[in-house]
């Protein structure tokens, strides 16, 4: 499988700032349609953006993980809900490339304009038969699924009796054999579009289903590094919040160039309380950016050298990335914080960055509990494949 020589990480590079900027303007509109555009999304997908993980020979644009941060937030510094699910919309392409069976991955990547969207969180009954899964019911927060050309979730397989280990498998249906139900009213990043997945009574045949997450790669090629595991969906939050809290300090002194004390006519932006908590903040982020970058490359070099991630890397790249969730929250808090009344406008950036901000630290990849789950781990109570860290 091949594709076209423009259609490269360099391209993609080109077509970034372009894409960041139609983000920025469509926001509100994002927001308001609990939706990306599907005409955005379009653009996306021509440009790769969901395919930055997959590997040349299979289509994709074999990109880093530090080309996947990068893009990731950017598009999140323009507009969080884009960030999200570019960035998660990215992972599941290359989850798909590097776990499922070939022949299902040749037929979904064949179609640039393809891309997965599915929940780890199922409503639903599972029976076996000779030439599948039947699948009758609904996965929750399926992130970008009005977009996805493939649908479906995490369940658990059919209990057999045997008393083996709790197995979990992905099932995925081309989008048009599942129904959508627009559930998504979200107080932040409502514009991702994580409404409900259903399928009615459906028979997902085996080629469809693969293991998750606790799973084997197809192959050796370096973004088998994802498998096991889920610390890379916790990568997608941080991403996210990284570009949040970049643009909120920006438009906080966006917000206060011109400004000055009512009392003492003196420039808000020079005040020593304002300095203080813009710089910190500042600090904070370079601090958070260091650290998932850092702890993406030593993943990224194992891939790199065909070796397995050990459980330190991924202990360290959870950890960094739900302090960035969390700290991201903080700086954008910060922001809005000394930004002034005029940061309460309903319809302001800085209103919309607080409300998104107060999104993804209740997931369950990045919220307060995960410190719980990487702590068990790096003392010894609990190995990263007990909790599939």
């Amino acid at each position: 499988m091949s594709i076209p020589d423009a259609q490269n990480i360099e391209a993609l590079r080109h077509a970034l700032p372009g894409l960041a900027a139609e983000a920025l303007t469509r926001a509100e509109e994002f927001e308001e349609d609990r939706n990306i555009s599907p005409d955005f999304v379009t653009k996306l997908k021509a440009a790769g953006v969901y395919r930055i993980l997959v590997a040349r020979e299979q289509g994709g644009l074999g990109g880093s993980l530090r080309d996947w941060l990068d893009m990731a937030m950017t598009l999140a510094e323009a507009d969080g809900s884009t960030g999200w699910t570019s960035g998660h919309g990215a992972v599941c392409s290359a989850l798909v490339a590097n776990i499922a069976q070939p022949q299902f991955v040749e037929s979904v990547l064949a179609d640039r304009m393809s891309s997965i969207a599915w929940s780890n969180l199922p409503k639903v009954t599972v029976r076996k038969e000779a030439d599948g899964l039947r699948i009758d019911g609904r996965w929750s927060f399926t992130t970008g699924c009005l977009s996805a050309s493939h649908v479906g979730g995490m369940v658990a397989w059919p209990d057999d009796g045997t008393g083996a280990p709790p197995r979990h498998v992905v099932a995925l249906a081309p989008s048009d054999e599942a129904r959508i139900e627009r559930t998504w009213d979200p107080i932040g990043l409502a514009g991702t579009g994580s409404h409900d997945v259903i399928f009615e009574n459906l028979l997902v045949p085996w080629m469809h289903i693969f293991d998750w997450p606790v799973s084997k790669p197809n192959s050796a090629r370096p973004t088998s590094v994802f498998v096991p595991g889920t610390w890379f969906i916790s990568m997608c939050a941080a991403a996210t919040h990284l570009g949040l809290a970049r643009r909120a300090l920006d438009e906080a002194r966006r917000e206060l160039i011109g400004k000055n004390d009512r009392y003492t006519g003196l420039p808000i932006l020079e005040e020593q309380a304002v300095l203080r908590s813009l710089e910190e903040a500042e600090g904070l982020f370079y601090a958070c950016r260091s650290g998932v970058a850092a702890a993406l490359d030593a993943i990224w070099e194992c891939g790199q050298r065909g070796t397995p991630v050990s459980p330190e890397l991924r202990i360290n790249a959870r950890l960094a990335c739900v302090t960035a969730v969390h700290q991201g929250e903080h700086i954008v808090r910060a922001a809005y914080g000394v930004a002034g009344a005029s940061a309460v406008r309903r319809n302001g950036v800085l209103q919309r960055l607080l409300r998104d901000a107060n999104c993804l630290i209740h997931h369950v990849s990045s919220n307060l509990k995960s410190f719980d789950t990487i702590g068990r781990c790096r003392i010894g109570l609990k190995t990263v494949d007990d909790v599939i860290l």
